[in-house]
């Protein structure tokens, strides 16, 4: 199996009820394809997690990374995995924004930063301790 991270900018800022669309259609698809994992969404900023058996994790990535939703895709964490960790989740998500979800245990100053590929690249796997906090957290 395939875990990958990566992080991409919406063209422009998505409201609401256009993340709560993207999540339906993303469970839907996910389920079908057997990918879990976990969408965070920061003013503007998308990070995402996908895992499942290598062709179809590689597969869904190329589709995601021609979506013109958004631009600047960048892989941040590519690994070979033995156990999903994001197995419960067809399509976990968290706003950031969201005041509720600064409230959660766990949550720090850290996570105000974008999600740009630039705060992760010296520490790949930190993208996956973020990912991680708001699974548990769900």
């Amino acid at each position: 199996m395939l875990l990958l991270v990566y992080v991409s900018s919406a063209v422009k800022p998505f409201s609401t009820s256009e993340l709560a669309d993207l999540l339906v259609k993303a469970r839907e698809k996910n389920t079908r394809l057997g990918i879990s994992g976990m969408l965070l969404y920061q003013d503007g900023n998308f990070m995402q997690v996908i895992e499942g058996e290598e062709t179809a994790v590689r597969k869904l990535y190329a589709t995601i990374s021609q979506d013109v939703r958004h631009r600047g895709t960048i892989v941040l964490l590519e690994e070979q995995i033995t156990k999903r960790q994001f197995g419960d989740c067809s399509m976990g998500f968290r706003n950031l924004t969201d005041k509720a979800v600064q409230e959660l245990p766990g949550f720090s100053p850290f996570m105000n930063k974008p999600l740009m590929a630039d705060h992760y690249r010296h520490d790949p796997t930190g993208c996956l301790r973020l990912l991680a906090l708001f699974r548990d957290n769900q």
